[in-house]
């Protein structure tokens, strides 16, 4: 278990065009730690294409991601090579730019459901399962006109669930890169939002931790440790159905309300 680092909030973040963007000396809150499962709620739950959205998890929690794109591997780097780095509006802001949003987070999402999906039996089957069809395995066949057999559906399921697996163990390693040994501790490596709740996500992989869905009807969303019970670090996961406190009290609601809609009104018009 790798602790989690501490982060800055970028008070002043603002979207300008296809940018968000902050002074180049900003006015910083105080540090904070992202809040348990993060990756699986806010992280996930953030459209990459609403940069409005990135905007405001930056006020919340700092930097959301690298400026040098150095958590990327290669081939998301390839995508983003006609991106300018920084802002073309003068020396006093940097930022990030749409598209680096967008890879980010759509690397993020792909890479969070692959190992959800991996968490209980044939989940990563079910995923790809989607992507696999006759028109997919047409054309595999028109691009790879050179293999030595034919390929069959069957075929072209393991595949996918192989460079699924693999696009998840490359994201995850280059987004935690900046953590690999060196000199200084967590406060110098300079964490952001991204490599901050890819180590949520390598802690819980390296825990084997037990991913349950919440039970409060409108929500069941993934989560691992219930909040709102203790400080950070110290969060239930063992004998909750829920993924907050405040999930378990609707819930309660929800089915107070049932019983008393299902019970016997007596003469006097109230239950029995």
């Amino acid at each position: 278990m790798i602790a989690q680092p501490p982060l800055r909030p970028l008070l002043e973040v603002e979207v300008d065009g296809d940018w968000v963007l902050w002074r180049i000396a900003p006015r910083q809150g105080e540090a904070v730690h992202l809040p348990p499962d993060f990756y699986l709620h806010e992280l996930l739950e953030t459209p990459p294409g609403n940069i409005e959205a990135a905007a405001a998890l930056m006020r919340t929690y700092g930097p959301l991601v690298d400026m040098d794109r150095n958590d990327l591997d290669f081939e998301a780097q390839s995508w983003l090579e006609d991106v300018p780095l920084d802002p073309d509006d003068g020396p006093w802001r940097v930022g990030h730019h749409r598209r680096d949003v967008e890879v980010h987070l759509s690397l993020a999402h792909e890479a969070i459901r692959t190992w959800l999906a991996c968490q209980t039996e044939g989940g990563i089957e079910a995923l790809v399962e989607a992507e696999v069809d006759e028109q997919q395995l047409e054309q595999f066949r028109l691009d790879n006109p050179d293999n030595v057999r034919e390929v069959t559906l069957d075929d072209l399921r393991e595949m996918m669930v192989a460079s699924r697996l693999s696009a998840l163990e490359s994201v995850l390693n280059a987004a935690l890169s900046k953590f690999s040994i060196g000199i200084g501790g967590l406060e110098k490596r300079e964490a952001t939002i991204y490599s901050a709740s890819f180590l949520q996500l390598y802690n819980h992989m390296a825990e084997r931790a037990t991913v349950r869905h919440c039970a409060n009807e409108p929500c069941r969303r993934p989560f691992v440790r219930q909040r709102g019970r203790a400080e950070f670090g110290q969060n239930r996961t063992e004998g909750v159905k829920y993924c907050s406190r405040e999930c378990a009290r609707a819930q309660a609601q929800r089915e107070l309300r049932r019983r008393r809609r299902a019970a016997p009104i007596s003469g006097s018009g109230t239950p029995v």
